[in-house]
């Protein structure tokens, strides 16, 4: 890995909100805007009347491992393993 001549720090801040996060405390003007709906089984959140694939367990569960896309980030995906393949096996969320 190159040497670099300045702090590196991780500011990503990944937050896992409950449900009464984006349905009960949102300010007024954006009541409804948020919902969660079940789809075969799955909880999936709905934003302002659309199902959302962009956050695929908007419930956050269950997680994956910590490092699990390690060598993903270090030498890609020459296999071309899907993303819960690359996660591997999840864990709960705490």
């Amino acid at each position: 890995m190159p040497a670099r001549d300045f702090p590196i720090f991780d500011a990503d801040n990944h937050l896992y909100e409950t449900e009464e996060a984006f349905t009960k405390f949102l300010p007024d003007r954006y009541k409804g805007a948020i919902d969660y709906v079940q789809v075969r089984g799955r909880t999936k959140i709905v934003v302002r009347g659309q199902i959302s694939e962009y956050i695929p367990n908007p419930t956050f569960e269950v997680v994956a491992r910590p490092g699990a896309q390690e060598e993903y980030y270090r030498v890609g995906n020459p296999d071309g393993k899907s993303r819960r393949e690359i996660y591997g096996e999840p864990m709960k969320a705490i």
